[in-house]
């Protein structure tokens, strides 16, 4: 069995961001899931949390303007 590489931040992004609007296949998730490792999640998600909050508050500012 060869080992299995680290995936790259292309792909930790569209594993994070296909995961949190649940689409995609079954074998896609698992395939994504054996490569990405759990502190890239970690990352990815407090990644995907700054960027959804400066997209809220850059609507919020352009709206009350």
């Amino acid at each position: 069995m060869t080992p299995q590489k680290k995936a790259d931040i292309g792909q930790v992004a569209a594993t994070m961001f296909f995961a949190l609007i649940a689409i995609g296949r079954k074998n896609t998730w698992h395939k994504d899931g054996a490569t990405v490792s759990f502190a890239q999640v970690v990352v990815g998600a407090f990644a995907g949390l700054l960027v959804l909050i400066a997209l809220l508050a850059c609507l919020v500012f352009f709206a009350t303007r």
